[in-house]
């Protein structure tokens, strides 16, 4: 009789305890709504708001890392193989890409600009401005001008906001320095996701091999921090 009473004691003590051990997360970290983050939430502008949507949209393809960074004849529109150069609004193969796609992809489905065209009319214009003789481009090029990360660099810096500290928002351009050799080399936007700590950034980089959101802001050196305005 007393080793089933001890037997039974015991197993309501480990169902109480397994219980107790799930309900943990819900308890100790109450959602998003309940928290100090939510009151204190930033209250983003329209085109904030239509960069986040469009860089949403652009992770939801899963688009692969494109490890060849070859270059490609922009023929795609709209997702839409159309068999011949397209500008504005080119593209490559939507499955594939780099970095720089994903801002441009994601300021298109937002409705924000098309970074094709935008660079293209800027380099027109004010070729000196960006660093064509790093590549040894004798004219300006549609299909790879603006997927390039140090142009997309200095057009940022001409036409958004240059942030000059780490308050980071969603809808925020983050450029860094990678192999830290004072060459910029990657670039992502700034999601919603919030780690707890910070701001999470969506970007496609060779690890993990595929669009993401990760947190990853202050993972490699910054070289750029840019807004939009209002």
């Amino acid at each position: 009789m007393k080793l089933i009473f001890i037997i039974l004691f015991h197993s309501i003590f480990y169902i109480t305890s397994c219980n107790s051990e799930s309900n943990t997360p819900e308890s100790k970290f109450p959602a998003r709504e309940d928290s100090a983050f939510s009151q204190n939430k930033p209250v983003l502008t329209d085109l904030q708001k239509k960069i986040v949507e469009g860089a949403k949209m652009n992770l939801s393809d899963n688009t692969e890392y494109d490890l060849t960074m070859g270059y490609y004849v922009l023929t795609f529109q709209n997702g839409e193989d159309k068999g011949k150069k397209i500008y504005p609004e080119g593209d490559l193969d939507p499955a594939i890409g780099v970095c720089t796609d994903v801002i441009v992809r994601s300021l298109r489905y937002g409705g924000v600009a098309d970074l094709q065209m935008e660079l293209h009319e800027d380099i027109i214009s004010n070729r000196s401005d960006y660093p064509f003789a790093r590549w040894g481009n004798k004219k300006p090029d549609t299909n790879i001008d603006h997927r390039r990360v140090m142009n997309l660099e200095v057009w940022f810096a001409k036409n958004w906001n240059v942030i000059e500290d780490e308050n980071f928002l969603p809808g925020d351009i983050v450029v860094w320095d990678m192999n830290q050799d004072g060459a910029s080399d990657h670039i992502g936007i700034v999601s919603d996701s919030f780690t707890g700590e910070r701001y999470k950034v969506i970007h496609n980089h060779p690890d993990p091999g595929h669009i993401a959101d990760e947190d990853k802001i202050f993972r490699w050196k910054i070289t750029g921090h840019y807004r939009i305005g209002n």
